[in-house]
């Protein structure tokens, strides 16, 4: 795993960024999957840049979701979906066919990750995956105590990811699941970078980079995937001894 700290957050979303575009330069019809919250804004905010500038160009490319909260779809305002739509998706050129996010408010939603399963498949993969981290060490929504070998699943949420996803929402529901890739999907993609900021990251930033891998810590599986990447800015990286 390459391990990389940036001056800030701003440096840190450019190098992502540069990630995307280097990449559709050379595979246009490249399947992506950026997580949707508030460590992905400085990136989606720096792609819609550069795609107003004649930058880069989403018009062949795909987009699946990460996950999604059981229950909401893209209409649920504070949904997963809902964050795409307004930072990301409605600002740029994905064509919508080949845009495929994750309906929790399917009636089957065993038959919900099947077809994403099979969405992932038909495109040939992951070629970039950005990710988060949550406070609790999850990556998307998979969960301390998480079964490293599974694909796109429902998942139960732990009490950590059940107060901070509140904050997406303005009358906050109560969230008990989801729907997510798995950390398979991750190990299977040809690329993916953790992208980390903030000083409130510090703390489990050190955890990750300083435990074994273990499920209790689910963001330590990517230090056996040799396509992955942990980038994060100065003020994540601030309790850390040695740098990376």
């Amino acid at each position: 795993m390459e391990c990389k700290i940036f001056e800030n957050d701003a440096a840190l979303s450019a190098a992502a960024a540069d990630a995307v575009c280097e990449l559709l330069e050379k595979k246009p019809e490249a399947l992506l999957c950026v997580a949707a919250g508030h460590s992905s804004l400085g990136l989606f905010r720096e792609l819609v840049r550069r795609f107003q500038e004649n930058k880069v160009d989403f018009s062949r490319a795909g987009f699946a979701a990460m996950d999604e909260w059981a229950g909401m779809n893209e209409t649920t305002p504070g949904s997963c979906g809902d964050f795409l739509e307004k930072n990301f998706l409605s600002q740029v050129n994905f064509p919508r066919e080949r845009v495929r996010l994750v309906n929790g408010k399917a009636g089957d939603l065993q038959a919900e990750c099947a077809a994403i399963k099979e969405n992932i498949e038909a495109s040939g993969g992951f070629d970039l995956i950005v990710l988060g981290v949550g406070m609790n060490g999850h990556l998307a929504l998979n969960e301390p105590g998480v079964d490293f070998s599974l694909s796109v699943h429902t998942t139960v949420l732990d009490s950590v990811t059940q107060q901070v996803g509140t904050k997406y929402f303005e009358n906050a529901p109560e969230l008990t699941g989801g729907v997510t890739i798995g950390i398979a999907d991750i190990a299977a993609a040809k690329r993916a970078i953790l992208v980390v900021n903030g000083e409130k990251k510090s703390k489990i930033v050190k955890e990750i980079l300083d435990s074994p891998v273990t499920n209790r810590l689910p963001a330590t599986a990517l230090k056996d995937m040799p396509h992955a990447a942990f980038w994060c800015d100065k003020e994540a990286a601030s309790l850390l001894d040695t740098g990376c």
